[in-house]
């Protein structure tokens, strides 16, 4: 297999033993990149100089048999909200065309630590607004599996740039399903950690109304499993940054025997399309041939959490955008124009009853996590859906939110708990289906080997290998 098709697992040990280079492994992933990318649009920025110089460094340092961290001469692409010290990082708007960031997150800081190699930046919606990827200054992201496609967002360039085989891993960020909805779309595995383990990057008192994570984006679970690793931990530059758990890579492959699991196919009130979720049913079943208990709940759920959701993000942009000159504001994207002005148009009391809201979901979850390990449902209503018609108004006849109502990933956002994406089945037409797994408060670990188990039982993770995708 092509090297652009191995793992992160299997690049790092090859180049660790001598039987590869970092060099050779950033080139061919550099030569994909020019090959693929213009057809799929994940990366906007191409960092060819300085991933070849890292790459030289990091041989250097093998040759000298220096201590090699984990990620060592590993391709890493970074999502375009991340700051990267010395990278145009434009969070997809025109407002930050020819913004450089004097210093990166610490999240990059990691990953540099760790031996990752940056070689780009991948694609997002204007401040990771929505959950297609498109903006005015590099245009869609198109899915790898069908370029006529969407690849999801706001982690879209992420998601496509991992399923294309551009890079092994990706970092992505998720404030309402960005790291989740675009893995479901190009069958790749996400993780949203419970918030906190990994230390924001956006700012610690912008990040948690709702709640904002950064994650890992792969083609397995074990990659996914290395780059968390990495990013996670606490630090005093985050006040609501916690420890992370030790040493997850090592603790995947412990099986879940014995646990209870729960199963939502609508969440209590999603529309749902029916090949959708006749896939994700079939993926709860899957998880009691693994020996565990698996029982449908309601989790009781209701319409009122989109609502109260919304009037969130209302906030949250009109906070951080609403006093914006009017030459500046004209640069924004109109649909980010009219969210900030509802935001604008909203009292306080309005946002802090939503915010008060999110203890009805959470009473909820804790009430299905106090007799159950995990819960499963779709994580997105659809599959990737035509770039040319926009996000679905109607599922099953019924008239939904095409900004946030398709996709039953923003609850978990209220409420911060560790969920992934696993690919978990193909529609008729060929493209990815995805399942949210989701954990307790704090139960990482638990997701990611639950996570692991299935995708080492039912092996779609080799379904959706670089070769298999239409690109």
């Amino acid at each position: 297999m092509a090297l652009t098709g191995l793992s992160a697992v299997e690049l790092s040990k090859l180049i660790k033993t001598k039987k590869v280079s970092a060099v050779e492994v950033v080139e061919v992933h550099l030569t994909r990149i020019e090959e693929v990318n213009p057809k799929i649009n994940a990366l906007c920025t191409v960092l060819h100089d300085q991933a070849l110089l890292a790459a030289r460094e990091a041989d250097a340092a093998v040759r000298n048999n220096e201590e090699l961290g984990p990620l060592h001469g590993i391709p890493v692409a970074l999502k375009d909200l991340t700051p990267t010290e010395g990278v145009r990082t434009t969070r997809g708007s025109k407002l930050f065309t020819n913004n450089i960031p004097s210093e990166d997150a610490l999240i990059v800081q990691r990953i540099k630590r760790a031996g990752g190699i940056i070689i780009g930046k991948t694609n997002t919606p204007e401040f990771g607004h929505k959950g297609v990827t498109d903006n005015l200054l590099f245009g869609p992201t198109r899915n790898p599996w069908n370029l006529d496609r969407v690849a999801g967002g706001s982690s879209g360039g992420s998601s496509a740039a991992v399923a294309a085989g551009l890079v092994p891993i990706a970092e992505g960020s998720d404030g309402a399903g960005s790291i989740r909805i675009p893995a479901s779309m190009c069958g790749v595995f996400g993780f949203k950690p419970t918030y906190g383990r990994v230390p924001d990057v956006q700012g610690a008192f912008s990040s948690h109304s709702p709640f904002f994570h950064n994650g890992p984006i792969a083609r397995n679970v074990t990659d996914a499993a290395l780059l968390y690793d990495v990013m996670a931990g606490s630090h005093y530059s985050d006040p609501f940054s916690i420890p992370s758990s030790d040493d997850v890579l090592n603790s995947i492959d412990g099986g879940i025997r014995g646990l209870k699991v729960a199963y939502s196919s609508n969440l209590g009130y999603f529309q749902v399309d029916p090949e959708v979720e006749k896939a994700c049913q079939k993926a709860a079943e899957t998880f009691a041939s693994l020996d565990c208990v698996v029982e449908e709940v309601d989790p009781g759920f209701d319409e009122e959490l989109e609502r109260d959701f919304m009037i969130l993000w209302y906030g949250k942009l009109a906070s951080m955008y609403g006093d914006l000159s009017d030459e500046e504001f004209a640069l924004l994207e109109p649909k980010v124009q009219e969210l900030i002005h509802e935001g604008k148009k909203m009292s306080a009391v309005e946002y802090v009853r939503a915010n008060l809201a999110r203890e009805k979901v959470w009473g909820k979850l804790l009430e299905i996590h106090n007799k159950y390990d995990l819960l499963l449902c779709p994580t997105t209503a659809v599959t990737a859906f035509p770039v040319e018609h926009g996000a679905p108004s109607v599922i099953n006849g019924r008239s939904i939110n095409p900004l946030i109502g398709w996709f039953l990933t923003y609850p978990f956002n209220l409420t911060g708990n560790p969920v992934s994406s696993v690919p978990c089945g193909f529609s008729g037409d060929g493209l990815p289906i995805g399942l949210q797994i989701i954990g307790r408060h704090l139960a990482d670990e638990v997701v990611l080997r639950a996570s692991r188990s299935f995708e080492q039982s039912t092996r779609y993770f080799e379904k959706t290998r670089v070769g298999e995708v239409h690109v």
